[in-house]
């Protein structure tokens, strides 16, 4: 799987340019239609504005819009700032208020690129790795040394008591192989082993 940066929060700033408001946020969106639903969130919640202008990466899918400032000068800065900071699956809106002044081509695409930098210089990032989730099943005679085993490795999401003892961790997939390694050494090859799913997920250990 192909792992990525992105932001972790839905994250607002604001800038003031020649009495120009302009209100830019960044969300992390897992698709295309995530992300256009978020556009028209923002064009719903700010509909007095001149414009809200917007750009989103989504792996290989890419849209911007300059809405109506001239072309070139809102859209493309905003989409251009996000791939410089190497994230994806981000979608980033700057609303504008005109304030009465022109700013000129130059001045837009400075102010829209320097208001979307501005909000992703601010917004916390989470590297997303390729996980495994797994499931292991063991007798409550291996639960403390299994779980301190797996600790420096895996991040325990779930247990529940039953007959057994079932733990569900959630780790790197380049650890597969270490994992199992792990549960057989501490369980003396009698713990079960399920693979519920692969996924990206943040891991943070």
């Amino acid at each position: 799987m192909r792992e990525y940066v992105t932001v972790s929060d839905t994250t607002v700033c604001e800038t003031v340019i020649d009495r120009s408001r302009f209100i830019a946020a960044a969300v992390h969106v897992d698709s295309a239609e995530a992300a256009q639903a978020f556009v028209e969130e923002r064009r719903k919640k700010f509909y007095d504005a001149t414009h809200n202008c917007y750009a989103y990466v989504v792996g290989d899918k890419a849209k911007f819009s300059d809405d109506g400032e001239p072309q070139g000068t809102a859209g493309m800065p905003i989409y251009e700032t996000i791939r410089q900071n190497g994230l994806d699956c981000v979608c980033v809106v700057v609303t504008r208020y005109f304030g009465g002044i022109k700013l000129g081509a130059g001045g837009l695409v400075r102010a829209y690129g320097g208001s979307c930098a501005e909000v992703l210089r601010k917004a916390p990032r989470v590297r997303m790795t390729d996980c495994i989730r797994m499931a292991v099943t063991a007798d409550y005679t291996y639960l403390k040394t299994l779980r301190k085993a797996l600790e420096p490795h895996a991040v325990e999401e779930e247990v529940t008591y039953g007959e057994k003892v079932c733990l569900v961790y959630l780790f790197p997939a380049v650890l597969l192989s270490t994992i199992t390694d792990i549960v057989s050494e501490n369980t003396l090859g009698k713990g079960d082993i399920e693979v519920k799913e692969r996924l990206l997920a943040h891991f943070a250990k």
